[in-house]
């Protein structure tokens, strides 16, 4: 009896599987024609990620590496330095070891203060514990009297700001994204958000249970420690190598807690990464990580994501207000890479 309900289901799962790769096979070229990504084929997306440890994810990438291939003339300049090929090398290959990379350079003083500053005067949305959702209302962050574990900026609240705009044309940060992905980079996501703690209400919502993100077919992120941030004040913690594939034995979505963590890949892989303010990491979120519970204090971070391509989860749109020419003419200079922001701007400008 047993071995016929194995069978049973070994035979369901074989059809599901067949049935997320078609639909996702339908999904992307409907998404070569018309540029969108339906509820369907973002499914299948996930579910083939899991039902294949992250094999189908890569057979995509490597078609789109070879159909879209790189720009042969990014300056590796910038917040991370004046980067050589065998540096942007050797960076990007430990990466791909290891899923993150911790880059020796810091933030400009400059840069730090006038984003951390500016995340202080400007309202913003708090998740609400009891709902999971984040709050209509904009409050002031205030860690004096904490209402959430997490307090989250709208895109159209920082976009304009010039040093925000300093990081989004970065070329060392677009360099390095395109080394890691292997083709032209497209920026698709921003984020800000304070932390601060608050009683273990709320983890998993604010992303402080472990999971891996699948948003996109591939992509990279890189976060901007904004406060000085140690064991106690919510490190960014990630699963050595845990990008390469997905273990049978946590081949679900959702949030896992430490200990299902720990029992597959053992407590040394399990990566705190602390930090001065303006420290500057760039992560594969494809692996497991997540956000350390706050004990004391309270933690900004600024995030950049970069994509191999628009395939998957839909957001809304951000208008962007050029602050200069300079960084005009980078956009317009790659326009894959800020496809995204051109399309707004030309809009906005139209209207």
């Amino acid at each position: 009896m047993d071995s016929q309900y194995t069978n049973c289901q070994t035979m369901v799962n074989t059809l599901k599987n067949y049935l997320y790769k078609y639909k996702l096979a339908r999904g992307l070229k409907e998404f070569e024609k018309t540029g969108t990504t339906t509820v369907g084929a973002y499914a299948a997306l996930r579910q083939r990620f899991i039902s294949t440890s992250g094999k189908s994810n890569d057979e995509i990438s490597a078609a789109i590496n070879q159909k879209v291939g790189k720009y042969d003339n990014v300056v590796a300049k910038g917040v991370l330095g004046n980067l050589s090929d065998k540096d942007l090398s050797a960076m990007v290959n430990a990466m791909k070891r290891d899923g993150y990379y911790i880059f020796d350079k810091l933030l400009p003083d400059n840069l730090v203060n006038d984003i951390y500053n500016y995340g202080l005067n400007i309202p913003c949305n708090y998740l609400d514990v009891n709902t999971n959702d984040y709050s209509v209302q904009e409050v002031l962050f205030d860690p004096n009297t904490p209402i959430s574990p997490r307090y989250q900026f709208s895109n159209k609240a920082i976009v304009d700001l010039p040093a925000i705009q300093e990081l989004l044309f970065d070329q060392s940060l677009l360099a390095f994204a395109q080394e890691y992905l292997g083709t032209k980079p497209i920026l698709d996501l921003i984020a800000y958000w304070w932390s601060l703690p608050f009683n273990g209400k709320g983890k998993s919502a604010a992303a402080q249970m472990y999971h891996f993100d699948m948003d996109r077919i591939k992509f990279m992120k890189f976060f901007f420690y904004l406060t000085d941030v140690d064991t106690d004040t919510g490190p960014h913690c990630y699963v050595k190598g845990s990008h390469n594939t997905l273990p049978k034995s946590l081949s679900r979505d959702g949030r896992f807690t430490d200990e299902e963590i720990e029992a597959t890949y053992g407590a040394d892989n399990l990566i705190e990464i602390c930090g001065k303010r303006g420290s500057i990491i760039a992560v594969d979120t494809r692996g497991f990580h997540k956000g350390k519970e706050l004990v004391k204090d309270t933690r900004l971070i600024f995030q950049i994501e970069f994509a191999n391509s628009m395939f998957g989860q839909t957001y809304p749109p951000t208008p962007i207000k050029f602050v200069n020419d300079d960084f005009r003419s980078i956009a317009h200079k790659y326009p894959h890479t800020y496809s995204q922001i051109l399309i707004e701007h030309s809009q906005q400008k139209d209207q």
